[in-house]
């Protein structure tokens, strides 16, 4: 039995422009495991545009905006790299178990 495949993007088509694996590379990036400094927020959304961009995604600009507004509140901020420890996001939602 095929499992259905899980849509990291999230508002958009994942089937679409190949836009799953770029998002999922993203997710990874700004998850518990990746996150680091604001720099390498910025590089990891760049690196999500430029996945976009490549496959033809017309949402391309308008995606990284949205994570260049917005993503402070899911980045993983590491000590002493940003205002607080871990995402922010976590302390206002509970992973689910």
């Amino acid at each position: 039995m095929n499992e259905p495949v899980r849509d990291y993007c999230y508002f958009l088509d994942h089937r679409k422009y190949n836009r799953n694996i770029g998002c999922r590379r993203h997710d990874n990036a700004y998850g518990i495991n990746g996150g680091g400094s604001e720099r390498d927020r910025w590089r990891a959304d760049m690196a999500l545009y430029r996945h976009m961009r490549d496959n033809g995604d017309p949402m391309a600009l308008l995606s990284v905006l949205a994570c260049l507004a917005l993503g402070w509140f899911c980045w993983n901020y590491h000590p002493g790299k940003g205002l607080w420890r871990g995402q922010l996001l976590r302390r206002f939602v509970k992973a689910p178990k």
